[in-house]
């Protein structure tokens, strides 16, 4: 492996605003000290979420327990996927999530400590799996947050079992799309037809558009004024005997990752990217994963030769 520079590139911010105020693409940032259960990872791909754009506003701010300053800029992303070149003194190198310098790996980071829109980062061996090796970098770093939290709601949560139907409301989103296929491994969906959004066999097929959308409005607004289940009005679901029952979090896992690794492998996921980007142009994936035009996930390419 080549030696680890002592900075690198990386995204960060100061202060919350609009991403073309605040993002700033820093040539300075230092290598953080690597903890015993950490491994450093050069990153070569990583995913935009809508989140992460939340967070850069300061609209998710709840989800943090600190705001950024100029002493401490935050970074920026969850998903990443790439190689690592250093490992912690108290990493597993055998056995189940053993992890070895050179290994191809993708993860998706705590809610303290996203950055993944940088050439290197730290991140703790729990939250880091080794990546399918029939996906590339880009794909594998499309697949972590929407993954693990279709996955943790559908199967740790929901407990899923074979035989059971699952309504999956919103299945053109990145999100939808992954809970979709996770239902078919899992369960099933209605054996009818395809359930809408969700990807062909073919890795390069993408969610299907209707050429007309005021049927499905027309519905919608029907559906969302007489019978829905909100979280902006809980109250209002139990006139029709519904109850929402709570809310749950994603949160990173090594474990479910590889999971998601052998669902992949069988070919029963497949990971529509929507768009690739250039390190230098994150404001283009800003851009796009905020028009909620995306069909698929919105990739940044940090290290394009990798």
């Amino acid at each position: 492996m080549s030696s680890i520079p002592a900075t690198f590139r990386a995204y960060r911010y100061q202060a919350y605003g609009a991403p073309d105020q605040v993002l700033e693409l820093r040539s300075d940032v230092s290598q953080a000290p690597l903890a015993p259960t950490q491994v450093r990872v050069k990153v070569h791909s990583a995913a935009i979420n809508p989140v992460d754009v939340k967070l850069t506003t300061g609209h998710e701010r709840g989800l943090l327990s600190e705001s950024p300053t100029s002493s401490k800029p935050f970074g920026i992303g969850f998903d990443g996927a790439g190689t690592v070149v250093e490992v912690g003194s108290a990493v597993r190198e055998d056995g189940d999530g053993a992890l070895h310098v050179g290994d191809a790996v993708y993860f998706m980071t705590s809610f303290s400590t996203f950055g993944s829109f940088a050439e290197y980062l730290t991140v703790d061996q729990s939250f880091v799996a080794r990546k399918p090796a029939t996906l590339s970098f880009d794909q594998a770093a499309s697949v972590p947050l929407v993954g693990l939290t279709s996955y943790q709601a559908l199967v740790e949560h929901a407990k899923l079992q074979k035989g059971e139907r699952v309504l999956i409301l919103g299945g053109s989103s990145a999100t939808g799309i992954y809970a979709i296929q996770i239902a078919k491994a899992v369960a099933r969906t209605s054996p009818r037809r395809p359930a809408r959004g969700t990807p062909r066999s073919s890795s390069r097929s993408a969610p299907t558009k209707s050429s007309s959308t005021r049927p499905q409005t027309c519905c919608a607004r029907a559906l969302v004024a007489r019978h829905a289940v909100s979280i902006a009005d809980p109250k209002a679901a139990s006139k029709h005997g519904a109850k929402l029952v709570g809310s749950i979090l994603v949160y990173p896992s090594a474990s479910h990752l590889t999971e998601l690794t052998r669902l992949i492998e069988d070919g029963k996921i497949v990971t529509p990217i929507d768009s690739v980007h250039r390190f230098e142009n994150v404001l283009d994936a800003v851009a796009r994963i905020s028009s909620r035009r995306a069909t698929g996930k919105v990739v940044i390419q940090v290290a394009p030769d990798a």
